[in-house]
């Protein structure tokens, strides 16, 4: 469970920078791919803001580990604690 949500999350994360991306050479005018001061607009320094805060999508696969592990771990002992209730339960009507 955890492999699928940690997965998961670094595939959105990627999406949002290839998103980004896209943004960024939308914005280049004459298609060079160097942003010269006569290029950038003020639409164009939003979307390249927006990246470079975005930044921690690169470290996403690192960071998102921990997080992906104590979600998994916590559904499969929570799934667990509900197993082990209803059995006693059974065992207990009989």
């Amino acid at each position: 469970m955890a492999v699928v949500i940690y997965f998961a999350l670094t595939y959105a994360t990627n999406e949002q920078q290839l998103i980004f991306e896209e943004e960024v050479v939308a914005l280049d005018v004459n298609k060079d791919g160097i942003y010269s001061d006569e290029e950038v607009t003020k639409e164009q320094k939003q979307v390249i803001e927006k990246m470079q805060n975005g930044t921690g999508g690169q470290i996403a696969p690192y960071t998102l580990m921990p997080f992906a592990l104590f979600c998994g771990l916590f559904i499969f002992f929570t799934i667990r604690a509900i197993e082990n209730y209803t059995l006693k339960k059974a065992k207990m009507d009989k």
